[in-house]
């Protein structure tokens, strides 16, 4: 059965403040996994899909993939972000490309007309929204697509809630004590900051997901079959702790489904070749084999039919 939660409970602000932010920057520049991994697929998808075509970039953040999508030629970029923090950070990044529109947006109700884009990314999103705005997100999606325009995103799937992912030759049950002797010193319903300075020293795991019980104790999850759709977790990378929301793959396939649009394609992104490409750059926090078999994140190329 699907344990409950108390839907009343604050999680997570939909402003980024000043100092959030900053802690997003230095996760992108602390958390090597990002650059090796996610940063290649991303972009030879927009090297190969955004020349001279329309592009939005869908909760832009600091604006990585935006300025992306202007270098390789599309015809013009909007990017938005709900964190107007976010955008001032997007803004500077792309202030030398004169075709890049950078505004402050929801995802439940994009700031553009229908039919506008050709091509559109989304990228950490539909893990950090409530269960309305990520029904929404994939209705407007197909809204502001022009007929047959493509779209790529990444969505948690359930390894990524199952699995807890270490570096290489580190122990589980080691790791496995030592986040127990944390969690049992975090209050109920502990802050992300809270999370982390008892994580801190954590350095083994690459990435581990929690929720919370009805109790509002924190704890490691090692079932996503027990979690409901909609469910606040955390998640700890190398770099930070960051809050969003599960969904199981299911109802990711329905609800892409059911606002009109087609799976063309869900790339696994974690392959061999850049597994062996990080640890001969990582050689103290090795990357295991575990991420490859068992991918946290895929990426939906996903189109809009052309009738």
């Amino acid at each position: 059965m699907a344990e409950e939660f108390d839907r009343s409970q604050p999680l997570r602000p939909d402003e980024y403040d000043s100092r959030e932010v900053e802690l997003y920057v230095d996760h992108y520049r602390r958390d090597p996994v990002n650059e090796a991994f996610l940063f290649p697929a991303v972009q030879q998808f927009i090297s190969e899909q955004v020349k001279d075509k329309t592009v939005v970039d869908i909760g832009c953040g600091l604006g990585n993939f935006t300025k992306c999508a202007a270098d390789c030629g599309a015809k013009s970029v909007d990017a938005f972000d709900l964190s107007e923090e976010m955008v001032k950070a997007a803004k500077q990044a792309t202030s030398d490309h004169s075709n890049v529109t950078v505004r402050v947006g929801d995802v439940r109700n994009m700031p553009y007309s229908d039919n506008s884009f050709e091509v559109a990314l989304s990228i950490y999103i539909t893990c950090s929204v409530r269960e309305n705005a990520f029904i929404e997100h994939y209705k407007e999606l197909h809204r502001i697509l022009v007929p047959g325009g493509k779209a790529m995103v990444m969505n948690f799937v359930k390894p990524a809630f199952d699995i807890m992912y270490l570096h290489q030759g580190e122990n589980q049950g080691d790791t496995e004590s030592k986040l127990q002797n944390a969690l049992v010193k975090l209050p109920k319903y502990p802050s992300n900051e809270q999370i982390m300075k008892e994580f801190q020293d954590l350095h083994s795991v690459m990435l581990v997901s929690f929720a919370l019980d009805e109790q509002g104790r924190l704890y490691r999850i090692t079932d996503a079959s027990k979690l409901v759709d909609g469910q606040p977790i955390w998640m700890k990378s190398q770099a930070m702790v960051f809050s969003g929301y599960y969904y199981g793959d299911n109802f990711i396939d329905d609800q892409i489904k059911v606002a009109g649009l087609y799976i063309d394609q869900i790339e696994n992104y974690f392959t061999e070749e850049r597994r062996i490409a990080y640890n001969s750059t990582n050689p103290s926090n090795r990357c295991n084999s575990t991420i490859v078999q068992y991918a946290p994140f895929l990426l939906y190329h996903l189109l809009k039919p052309v009738n």
